[in-house]
């Protein structure tokens, strides 16, 4: 390893850890005084970081909800990794299970609950989750001819995919998380796999 390669992991590390350091900070004030009550300018008194070095790492409040470092470099890591007889569904999918088994289990309970009871929030939510499928389309465009028919079928199964797990993550915070997250979107993959093989 370079020198240079030594001083941009340091940065990435403390770029992580000063991202943590945010999000433990937020969801704690959101889950003591309620969402809407706490301000931007709190949460980074709780972080000891200025509001300047907030908006450096997130655009708005709502973004601490959902923007996770651990869970982006796992996302990153398993849609790189392409297994051998793999179909794109199947590494969309896992890519997504990965991201969300990376999220420590405190932060996605938090997360969840003030996603389900804050409707405000389902916009942004939105925005972001267009954001990351975007970078999944990408990646399975990556590497082969740029057509329409291409882009075309990469929207549809990074859509369809990541459209069932999104109903399965909100099927399960109603539910009052019986099982693990994983195992409920595992469950809602298989019943989409079942009804496209007829």
């Amino acid at each position: 390893m370079t020198a240079r390669d030594a001083e941009s992991n340091l940065r990435e590390r403390r770029k992580r850890r000063t991202q943590n350091a945010i999000i433990d900070a937020a969801l704690q004030l959101f889950e003591e005084k309620g969402y809407d009550a706490v301000s931007v300018e709190e949460i980074a008194a709780a972080a000891d970081v200025s509001p300047r070095t907030f908006y450096r790492y997130f655009p708005a409040k709502e973004d601490v909800l959902v923007v996770d470092p651990e869970v982006e470099a796992a996302m990153r890591a398993a849609l790189a990794e392409r297994r051998p007889h793999e179909s794109d569904a199947d590494l969309v999918a896992r890519s997504m299970i990965t991201a969300l088994a990376a999220r420590r289990p405190e932060r996605a309970r938090s997360a969840y609950h003030l996603l389900d009871a804050t409707p405000a929030l389902q916009a942004r939510i939105h925005q972001l989750v267009w954001r990351d499928q975007e970078h999944v389309v990408e990646a399975l465009l990556a590497g082969a001819p740029r057509t329409p028919e291409a882009e075309l079928r990469a929207r549809v199964i990074t859509h369809a995919v990541t459209g069932t797990i999104r109903v399965a993550v909100v099927a399960w915070i109603q539910s009052g998380q019986r099982s693990t997250v994983v195992a409920h979107c595992e469950q809602a993959l298989t019943f989409l796999r079942e009804e496209l093989a007829h």
